[in-house]
């Protein structure tokens, strides 16, 4: 990869320059397989890895057993395959899901450079650096030439165009209005999106319910990201559940919650409360009456530690897309899953029903079984990407 904008005085950050790959030998497939697989094993070597669940479902994504059921479809040599360039933005919020992306097109011999954004997280810091050190060793050195990590200011549009223009393909990760004003940059160039989308979460409960094992489940959806990730659960659909198993759900849940680490703080108390106002207010929010109110009130709301929680009367695919995260969970009763809010914008069904799941009619991307919302597929958002990074 020819390193760019040597002379560029615009404020960029290489946090990984690649090297120029007319100077080295393009690796095999076998060996870029093996270098991934050998990215994983680093990653769960490492103490600073440990400490973030989310680098650990990466590195245990592309474990060697679950990359040969990956590649088990794809071809198993280069032969005349163009190695394309790959330009990907990643998101600021969700710190490791354009790693994924990044890890995939490798694996199909692509040259990738990574714009990350100035607001990153902290554990896409982290993962950088380990990649970093990890493209240093030999193991990884056969990858060197493959990724590039960038860090600039998204004003600076020409330094996208350029980046635009020397890829044959963009993955733009962010919100609806993010991607807007990148397809506007170098509108030649083909690209895939991952845009706004919102997710729900499908309970029914019953005297025979492992409601514990269900609070832990629903909790590994929302913790991560702080509910900021597209395929984190904004609300509960209670399919025919009674209330009382809905409240014993709820103190699971909230002695749970004390278990395990977050990255929800008092700021996402405020946020919560002025959430639900704008939802009351913009969208006609209400409570159902069994929360006493007609009207969506902080102080009805019930909390169970970082988490705060409300139900409502009735739930559109308007309020659940401008649902922000947070920590705020909006519930509502339902006799039949037909009542759930479908959207082309509705991304994820996690559910946990005590009968056969009927599938819901109306528009969305995919149903998981509930604690199984945030694991990555090949498929994703509807976009085959191996097929599309081949």
């Amino acid at each position: 990869m020819i390193p760019l904008f040597n002379d560029n005085p615009l404020p960029l950050r290489w946090h990984i320059k690649a090297d120029n790959p007319e100077q080295n030998r393009s690796p095999s497939l076998a060996e870029i397989r093996a270098s991934v697989a050998g990215f994983a094993a680093f990653l769960l070597k490492q103490n600073t890895a440990r400490e973030h669940p989310e680098i650990v479902a990466l590195a245990f994504w592309f474990r060697q057993a679950h990359l040969a059921q990956i590649t088990a479809t794809m071809p198993t040599e280069l032969l005349n395959k163009k190695r394309h360039r790959v330009f990907h933005i990643a998101p600021a919020n969700v710190d490791t899901v354009f790693m994924y992306s990044v890890l995939l097109s490798v694996l199909c011999a692509n040259q990738n450079i990574v714009r990350v954004s100035q607001r990153s997280g902290e554990v896409t810091w982290v993962l950088i650096s380990l990649l970093k050190e990890y493209l240093n060793i030999p193991d990884g050195q056969v990858l060197a030439n493959q990724i590039a990590v960038v860090e600039y200011d998204a004003r600076h549009e020409q330094v996208t165009e350029q980046l635009s223009n020397w890829c044959d393909l963009r993955v733009i990760w962010g919100g609806d209005e993010a991607i807007k004003a990148v397809s506007a940059i170098a509108p030649q160039t083909a690209q895939i999106c991952f845009p706004d989308r919102f997710s729900v979460a499908l309970i029914q409960l019953d005297e025979n319910s492992d409601i514990n094992a269900l609070a832990s489940r629903f909790l590994t959806d929302l913790l991560p990201f702080t509910q900021q990730a597209c395929s984190s659960p904004k609300a509960i659909y209670w399919l025919n559940t009674a209330p009382d198993y809905q409240g014993l759900f709820w103190t699971a849940v909230e002695q749970r919650i004390v278990q395990l680490d977050h990255q929800f703080e008092t700021s996402h108390k405020v946020n919560q409360h002025i959430l639900l106002q704008k939802l009351a207010a913009g969208w006609g929010m209400k409570l159902s009456q069994q929360a006493g109110s007609k009207t969506a009130t902080f102080a009805k709301v019930c909390n169970a530690g970082p988490i705060a929680r409300c139900k409502v009367n009735s739930l559109t695919a308007a309020m659940l897309e401008a649902h922000e995260g947070d920590g705020l969970v909006v519930e509502q009763d339902i006799g039949t899953v037909n009542e759930i809010a479908c959207s082309a914008k509705l991304q994820t069904i996690s559910y946990a029903v005590t009968d056969q799941l009927t599938t819901p009619k109306g528009e969305f991307k995919r149903v998981v079984p509930l604690g199984k919302a945030l694991e990555f597929a090949p498929v994703w958002d509807g976009v085959d990407l191996p097929e599309v990074f081949w």
